[in-house]
């Protein structure tokens, strides 16, 4: 990307903040949101702005950005380029810094990322892009738009959490996570389509130096464990994302953790010994991603000879280099739970090892982050830039942008503890579902940054790593990615009895759900659900005293959808069923409706994809104890199996740039499912809505709200206001679209019966409303 490229401050010393007298850009420290100025701020935007600008002037041409990923699971890095901008012309006008926006069509087909919801979830790509020119010329608008808000808008410091001015920090940090998840996806695009910036850091010395074949010897370390507190302050002056607030105390337990990360070369003898061979080193969906990615070696090693003589090069995030045996290994979680498992078997531990703990990892820093008389300078990416954190202060870390790519495990001094990498390098993978704190709030600039990802299928990442910078790098930080994903990640070995924070799982992470290992729940979940969308009535209710007015749900909600679409003179084209389960109702839609969108968790997607490719499907109807009966389910013959299109999509997090608009939406027992109801139903209305204007929304809800799923103040209904009045399904629904786009046009209890066992039923009262957008 030529000089004349650059919308911002061009990576020129003494023009652009961070750039050194040798022309190489890092990161500022982290500002202080309490007693900073507006030309402190506007000198992290400048960083911040440049940086992204750098790192994607290392692509070679305009197809480079229009390149979608190998393996189909993000965006092409056209969309990153533009969305990193276009957040902050939202965000700012959420919280009323901004009245309008820039270009709409950009802001929308910009505004949401995705993530993938399993490792073969490979329908993202098919979105045509704007042009580069296009998106450059947007960024420069908006750089100009944010530039005149910091020094010029209705603000003033200190930046409180829940002041209008915290959307211009959080668009700072949510540009900066995108330098990092870019950075990665630009490592992975074939060598040749990339070159190294002349402005972008230096690699570590150890890259080039000729010490790539070092080998360092690890070993466990034992703590004897103590009282952790998580979660940030309120008060702690930096920004923090919303799952940081909140705190838990933990006892841990007694625990060894390995000295220094995972390295290469420790990683290189699991390989050479058949590691990714042997599927009893392998949970079910790490096995079966494996599978079905064919790998056989970590994602960013480079064969370099013959299949067999496991000689191999690293790329780095621009250049392949000679595998330094040194540096930590990046796998993702299923690889490094593997090598947990191989090694156990090699080592035979008192105890198996695993990954570390979030608790663990609270006990391993060193003294100085815990040191609360310190203030602000506990956290040392408030007080260093990336080229003074690596040789400054009493924490040395290969973080912040110190350098370009990663170091030696053992290149750095360790902590107060003894441990090396505590922070930086690469993030930790942990054995903790990502999770929320006691009294975790959500932040209402960004409802969704979190909540969705509190499904028991991400997995917690700590320490950032060496393009980790602001808030990233903090010590506070909590991220998160499924265990698929490659990031700039590793682990460190980890043994005891400690366990990590678990979820309740909405879904499977891509086991299949014809795997012999999936949970018993899930399996009695399906086989339930196939009899409730499929069964007849004799293999349901045999009694004829039995309720059999609740019987055949799917389809009768799906006849509701039906006539009231006809009565309101609604377009019968196309039908997003939100919450489709397996099936039934998607396929009764598809009798009136020639465009049919059924989207749930992938157990429940992958049954209803049998039965649109067969027609027909096996299942288990249990009768008592471990006694059941095989049945078959069913499709009705009339209907035509290619209108209904079946697929797996975050359920809060869902956009019309992604699946389109719709005449109708049906929320099919979904609102009970996710941990914010309301931002479900706000993906529903506004400028990117699902619902067309003149549209229906259905909703279908047994308001059965559990804590184990969402926190009671994102309930609708069933609580009581700040005056102690009751609050009611029908008056939260109302409240949730309190803009005046949705009006109620009917509603009614509908009775429905699950069958559990021979002589053990659910029976529920659904309230169904019918809402039709203005």
């Amino acid at each position: 990307m030529p000089c004349c490229r650059w919308t911002g401050k061009p990576p020129v010393h003494g023009v652009c903040p961070g750039v050194d007298a040798n022309g190489k850009i890092t990161s500022l420290p982290l500002p202080d949101c309490e007693k900073g100025s507006r030309q402190s701020l506007l000198d992290y935007f400048d960083n911040t702005w440049t940086l992204t600008e750098v790192l994607f002037s290392g692509l070679m041409g305009r197809d480079v950005f229009l390149r979608s990923p190998w393996h189909q699971l993000r965006h092409p890095l056209i969309f990153y380029y533009g969305h990193v901008a276009c957040l902050y012309i939202n965000k700012f006008r959420v919280a009323g810094l901004l009245k309008e926006g820039v270009n709409e069509y950009m802001e929308q087909i910009m505004e949401t990322g995705v993530d993938e919801m399993s490792w073969d979830d490979l329908s993202k790509n098919e979105m045509e892009w704007p042009d580069l020119r296009e998106v450059t010329e947007y960024r420069r608008t908006v750089y100009n738009i944010v530039k005149d808000v910091i020094l010029n808008g209705d603000w003033s410091f200190p930046i409180k959490i829940d002041d209008p001015a915290w959307a211009i920090v959080m668009g700072f940090e949510h540009e900066r996570i995108h330098l990092e998840t870019s950075s990665v996806l630009i490592r992975e695009l074939p060598a040749y389509l990339v070159t190294r910036p002349a402005q972008f850091p230096d690699y570590h010395p150890s890259a080039t130096d000729g010490s790539s074949s070092k080998l360092v010897t690890n070993e466990m370390v034992h703590f004897s464990g103590g009282e952790v507190e998580l979660g940030k302050p309120r008060d702690f002056p930096s920004f923090g994302w919303d799952n940081e607030y909140g705190t838990r105390k933990l006892q841990v337990n007694p625990f060894s953790v390995s000295k220094f990360l995972i390295t290469n070369g420790e990683f290189l003898e699991f390989v050479r010994a058949g590691g990714y061979a042997n599927r009893n080193y392998w949970t079910e969906a790490g096995w079966q991603w494996r599978v079905f990615r064919n790998v056989h070696f970590p994602t960013f090693w480079v064969p370099n000879g013959p299949v067999g003589l496991h000689q191999y090069k690293l790329r780095v995030i621009f250049d392949i280099v000679d595998l330094p045996l040194s540096w930590p290994v990046d796998v993702n979680a299923h690889e490094a739970r593997a090598y947990c498992a191989w090694k156990t078997a090699q080592d035979k531990p008192e105890s198996p090892y695993r990954l570390i703990t979030e608790g663990e990892h609270n006990i391993i820093r060193d003294a100085a982050i815990k040191d609360t008389s310190r203030g602000t300078a506990r956290d040392f990416v408030m007080m260093y830039a990336g080229n003074e954190i690596a040789a400054k202060g009493d924490n040395k870390y290969n973080s912040n942008l110190a350098w370009g790519s990663q170091s030696p495990v053992d290149a750095l001094a360790p902590s107060s503890s003894g441990i090396y990498d505590v922070f930086g390098n690469v993030w930790h993978w942990c054995e903790d579902d990502f999770n929320p704190l006691d009294d975790f709030k959500i932040s209402p600039l960004y409802v969704d940054f979190s909540t969705p990802c509190y499904d028991g299928l991400h997995t917690i990442i700590l320490g950032g790593s060496f393009i980790s910078t602001g808030d990233e790098a903090s010590i506070w930080s909590r991220f998160h990615f499924r265990p698929h994903f490659n990031q700039h990640a590793g682990f460190r070995l980890a043994c005891g009895p400690n366990e990590g924070k678990m979820l309740p799982k909405l879904g499977t992470n891509g086991a299949s759900v014809s795997s012999s290992s999936l949970t018993a729940e899930i399996e009695k979940q399906v086989n339930e659900h196939m009899l409730f969308h499929y069964g007849a009535k004799q293999d349901v209710l045999p009694w004829e005293q039995g309720p059999s007015s609740a019987l055949s749900f799917p389809l009768r909600i799906a006849r509701l959808v039906q006539d009231w679409a006809a009565k309101l003179s609604v377009a019968n084209k196309r039908v997003l069923d939100l919450g489709c389960s397996v099936g039934g109702a998607s396929f009764e839609l598809a009798k009136k409706f020639s465009d049919v969108v059924g989207v749930d968790v992938e157990h429940f997607v992958q049954a209803a994809e049998e039965m649109k490719r067969d027609g027909q499907r096996k299942f288990s109807r249990k009768e008592e104890g471990k006694l059941a009966t095989e049945l078959i389910a069913s499709t009705d013959s009339f209907v035509d199996r290619t209108r209904v299109t079946f697929r797996t999509a975050d359920l809060e997090n869902l956009c019309s740039a992604d699946l389109g608009r719709f005449n109708v939406v049906l929320l099919e027992h979904i609102l009970e499912r996710v941990s914010s109801p309301s931002a479900c139903l706000s993906n529903m209305v506004g400028d990117e809505g699902l619902v067309e204007r003149g549209g229906l929304l259905v909703v279908a809800t047994s308001s059965d709200w559990s804590e184990d799923v969402a926190l009671p103040q994102e309930w609708l209904g069933g609580t009581v206001d700040a005056e102690g009045n009751e609050i009611s399904l029908t008056t939260a629904l109302e409240a949730c679209f309190k803009q005046g786009e949705m009006e109620l046009q009917h509603r009614e209890d509908m009775p429905m019966l699950i069958r559990e066992s021979a002589r053990s039923y659910k029976w529920r009262v659904i309230n169904v409303s019918v809402w039709r957008r203005k």
